[in-house]
């Protein structure tokens, strides 16, 4: 017969698929006929939007473009600078078998250095490589029994653990449009030569049934100034990101991770009297919403009679034992020669931090990599702008205590803060500082009993009583259980107080009368 169970139903999400894949974007990037030919190119940067994830049974397609700026000096009387702007569009599509329509999908994506060629004077042939990485979570519910109903002399071992589920997982549109002013101390636009947008300080409250996520958009430009000698100029603002995101599962214990998603980013100057002294910026981002909740569960990880034979069905469960989610900071400080510094206009400077090597040891973490450095500049001396690439070496050791060296980390790189000031005539100081996100889990194999089914067994022959010396490894309920009596007995037989034993310890095991079964029939 099957025994009666009070179960609790456990919903628990694991990556179940993991690929990344390069992918180059070609074409070519075309002067319109307003715009004079190109007698140089000072710099090629692109934007990667990704714009639509298709989630089917088996298959994922993903859409984007590669927003590119080309910055040139003109072949022109005065070798003004200009710039050009084209859209690459791609698309590709992963086959992964244990993909459905129910699984959460990330999808994140690096450029790495792009390559040009002026091939004449009203075009450049461009090279965009780009690393899409996926990672696939699929949640399963696990029905587990944590208690018996039969009023029936068995004896069970329970176990407490800790369980993160995955309530609910919610995506929201958030439609940025902004007009921007510039300073009061900031020159006209005659031009912008460039544009991006950047989310930072990502946060958010709950309240009722609302997420509300907030961040910081951050826009930066670079243009010519519309003066009487025309100059090249940087501006940065902030906008604040909000939007609200309905879900059903929020309660005071849920633990909120959001991910910023920018789709589209478009710039234009707003011109009055024939001046522009602001902009207006159209966004549209996308924001998901995982929410989770942590809680611990008995159940029953053994059972046995001491009158019946006992069969246990049971499911393979993986439980995150231990979840680490922890940032640290990886902080460089370099100082640059860059000849001619002093007739140099720094413009901006990216840095894309890169791991190459990662030692998981006990509390901490051996990282050693390099920050790729990119500096674009206005040369004031030749009236034009250049770009220095740079790649400044870092080691840090990441203390984190709780860190195991057979768990799996994952750690995410990320500029928090950036800084710089010329020191001298030659000289240029670079701080920056990288936001590291570690992620590490140890993952406990468990078998959830999902049905018991006992069956009367026929009379045993075994001795009246049995001496037992105990093995390394030996539990009083191990010992119970493979010779049909219970911890009690054994106790009380043995004058234990509690379950300590020790290798070679004597215990008597008496014969124990066995009871009749009659609710089997």
């Amino acid at each position: 017969m099957n025994l009666e169970t009070n179960n609790e139903t456990i919903r628990l999400c694991g990556v179940v698929s993991k690929e990344r894949r390069n992918k180059i974007l070609e074409g070519d990037m075309i002067v319109p006929d307003i715009k004079p030919d190109i007698l140089s190119v000072s710099n090629v940067d692109a934007d990667i939007f990704l714009t639509k994830k298709e989630i089917s049974e088996g298959r994922l397609l993903i859409e984007g473009v590669a927003d590119a700026t080309a910055i040139y000096v003109a072949e022109d009387q005065n070798g003004s600078i200009k710039s050009l702007n084209n859209v690459f569009s791609f698309s590709e599509v992963f086959e992964i078998e244990k993909l459905n329509s129910e699984s959460i999908v990330d999808v994140n994506t690096k450029k790495e250095s792009i390559e040009y060629k002026v091939i004449n004077g009203r075009k450049i042939a461009v090279k965009i490589p780009i690393v899409l990485g996926v990672s696939v979570k699929n949640c399963l519910e696990y029905n587990i029994a944590k208690d018996v109903v039969d009023d029936r002399s068995v004896e069970i071992q329970r176990e407490e653990i800790e369980v993160q589920s995955l309530l609910d997982s919610q995506v929201q549109n958030i439609e940025l449009n902004e007009i921007i002013n510039l300073f009061e101390e900031n020159k006209s636009i005659a031009e912008i030569l460039k544009a991006n947008l950047d989310i930072k300080n990502i946060d958010y409250k709950t309240s009722y049934n609302k997420i509300l996520a907030k961040a910081d958009a951050v826009v930066r430009i670079i243009y010519i100034s519309d003066s009487e000698v025309p100059s090249i100029e940087t501006f940065e603002a902030t906008v604040p990101v909000m939007g609200y995101i309905n879900s059903d599962n929020l309660d005071e214990k849920s633990k909120i991770e959001l991910q910023f998603n920018i789709k589209s980013f478009a710039l234009r100057p707003i011109y009055q009297d024939l001046k522009s002294r602001s902009f207006s910026i159209e966004s549209e981002i996308e924001v998901r919403a995982d929410v989770y909740q942590t809680k611990k569960v008995e159940i029953i990880s053994d059972i046995y009679d001491p009158d019946a034979n006992v069969n246990l069905q049971t499911q393979i469960i993986s439980i995150t034992k231990n979840l680490i989610d922890a940032n640290e900071n990886i902080e460089i400080t370099q100082r640059l020669m860059i000849p001619e510094l002093e007739n140099i206009k720094i413009l901006s400077i990216n840095v894309e931090p890169i791991i190459t090597n990662k030692n998981v040891l006990e509390g901490k973490i051996a990282l050693e990599g390099n920050g790729e450095f990119n500096v674009l500049y206005y040369n004031e001396q030749k009236k034009i702008i250049e770009s220095k690439k740079l790649d400044l070496p870092y080691q840090q050791v990441l203390k984190i205590p709780e860190l195991k060296s057979n768990m799996e980390v994952d750690i995410t790189l990320s500029v928090k803060e950036l800084e710089y000031r010329k020191i001298d005539s030659n000289e240029l100081q670079i701080k920056v500082i990288f936001d590291a996100n570690v992620v590490a889990e140890e993952i406990k194999i468990i078998q959830g009993i999902t049905q018991i089914d006992v069956q009367e067994i026929s009379n045993e022959k075994r001795p009246s009583v049995i001496i037992y010396y105990v093995k390394p490894g030996d539990t009083l309920w191990n010992i119970a259980k493979k010779y049909r009596t219970t911890i009690s007995e054994l106790r009380e037989y043995n004058e234990i107080k509690d379950d300590m034993i020790y290798p070679n310890q004597q215990l008597i095991i008496p014969k124990r009368a066995r009871k009749l079964i009659t609710n089997l029939r």
